[in-house]
């Protein structure tokens, strides 16, 4: 398990603020003894309760602020705050579940990271490699049911800050528009479909990774979707070295990575009663893949790896809203686990 980003900015903050009111607290007190000692009601003993009353008005704001009873936000960092400590013996998936800490995850923004939300999946968008590090999702049984056809709709992320891939960066460069949230996933209506078509979810996959081995993997993720009613998948290239060290294509520079992955956790319901409570479950099981951008001969379960490995490959950190120790057994898992997935 990769080690849990901190904000160092929040930490001095923080610590800056107790300063402050360990200072008012002082202040407080020196003039409740002030007040004691005069005890008298003239103009100047008025005044010093008038502004004692003002310092502890402002120290309960700032408390607030550090302490605020209401836990909803629009920022992701709260969104994906922890929990699904399983203090009950339960696993609680918690909104966001599938989205992986990375640089942007606090913000949804940060230098070369720009988090993109679409209505059923999310990224995060790399400027500087033309693409995203990640593409998460949660596909249930119920969106297999095929609502749309594959429209083929390639165009330009207008939401990218920096500006996506184009179009052009493809044409004639001998690599297909791989889908990283890929669109057979999204075929449950039509415009889940077309938002999957964004460049910002593409990147330059080899023919004979796009349309054989990557493909069958695919498939096999909605499979493991009917099979346990629901799956969180995670899905990006390996960025693993700076992006001028890689093949491009176009004129934006799309970087062309030389492996990707798949990281897929499943609930195990045990029976219809388990199941019936779909944000929570009593056992998980998770798995991962990396596969070499190019035709492999072999089948799709000669490249499993542990989520482990993608982490430190990725330098991501996957199912970050679970208990630790329950997060440190998933993802270290060998290739015995492996088995139970076949």
């Amino acid at each position: 398990m990769s080690a849990k980003r901190k904000s160092k900015k929040k930490t001095y903050i923080l610590l800056k603020t107790i300063l402050a009111l360990a200072i008012l607290v002082a202040l407080i007190f020196a003039i409740d003894c002030c007040a004691t000692k005069t005890n008298t009601r003239n103009a100047a003993t008025e005044k010093i309760h008038e502004v004692k009353e003002q310092i502890q008005d402002f120290t309960e704001n700032v408390i607030n602020e550090i302490l605020p009873t209401d836990k909803s936000s629009d920022s992701l960092s709260k969104e994906i705050e922890p929990s699904s400590a399983s203090s009950d013996g339960l696993v609680h998936f918690a909104d966001y579940f599938e989205l992986p800490v990375c640089a942007a995850s606090e913000t949804g923004t940060a230098q070369d990271h720009q988090i993109r939300r679409f209505g059923n999946y999310t990224i995060c968008y790399r400027e500087s490699y033309e693409q995203a590090e990640w593409a998460a999702y949660c596909l249930e049984s119920s969106e297999l049911e095929k609502n749309a056809s594959r429209g083929n709709d390639f165009r330009p992320d207008p939401e990218i800050t920096t500006g996506s891939a184009s179009l052009a960066d493809y044409k004639k460069s001998g690599y297909d528009r791989g889908h990283l949230a890929p669109a057979a996933d999204f075929s449950f209506s039509e415009e889940a479909m077309s938002e999957s078509f964004y460049l910002s979810n593409m990147s330059p996959q080899a023919p004979g990774l796009n349309r054989e081995i990557w493909q069958y993997l695919e498939g096999q993720v909605r499979v493991w979707a009917k099979e346990y009613g629901r799956v969180y998948v995670i899905t990006g290239p390996v960025l693993e070295k700076n992006a001028d060290q890689y093949e491009s294509i176009g004129a934006n520079k799309v970087s062309v990575p030389e492996y990707y992955y798949k990281a897929i956790l499943a609930p195990l319901y045990e029976d219809e009663t388990d199941s019936a409570e779909a944000d929570t479950c009593k056992k998980i099981k998770a798995i991962g893949f990396i596969l070499p951008n190019r035709k492999c001969e072999e089948t799709f379960w000669n490249y499993s790896v542990t989520i482990d490995e993608i982490e430190q490959r990725t330098g991501l950190d996957f199912f970050a809203l679970l208990d630790d120790t329950l997060e440190n057994s998933i993802e270290g898992n060998s290739s015995k686990e492996t088995e139970t997935w076949k």
